[in-house]
């Protein structure tokens, strides 16, 4: 059985962006969060074993948002999957999308956001990636 942990409108205030107002001034953030966890094969024992707690999610994607700051979002969702799924074990697959409300765009809108979508497999990836560029 596979099982996804789903996080709604956590919102935060970031000094994200690309532009220097928007890093120093500071706007609202939401995420969403899908973490597949790794597959179980019951709940029915009503135990948190084969589960993460939703709480210790939220607390780790807003200390993760916080930590650094990103000028574009796609950095920003992919640090916060990063961190996810190096702090949980049990995640297998996540996806984070991050928006925000009120980007420096001349048009009327809702909100711009992004997904970055990965999986456990990926942070192997990153780390030989890592290895290689800092063998140049």
């Amino acid at each position: 059985m596979l099982t996804t942990i789903q996080i709604a409108g956590l919102q935060t205030f970031g000094y994200h962006g690309l532009f220097e107002e928007e890093r120093r001034l500071g706007q609202k953030f939401t995420f969403d969060i899908d973490a597949t966890l790794n597959p179980a094969p019951t709940h029915r024992d009503d135990q948190l074993d084969a589960s993460i707690r939703y709480d210790a999610v939220v607390d780790a994607a807003v200390s993760l948002a916080g930590e650094l700051t990103y000028q574009t979002l796609e950095a920003l969702g992919e640090a916060i999957a990063i961190g996810l799924l190096r702090r949980f074990a049990l995640i297998d697959s996540i996806c984070v999308g991050v928006s925000k409300f009120s980007p420096p765009i001349p048009h009327t809108l809702d909100k711009v956001g992004i997904v970055v979508r990965m999986v456990r497999s990926d942070l192997a990836d990153l780390t030989s990636h890592q290895r290689h560029l800092s063998a140049d």
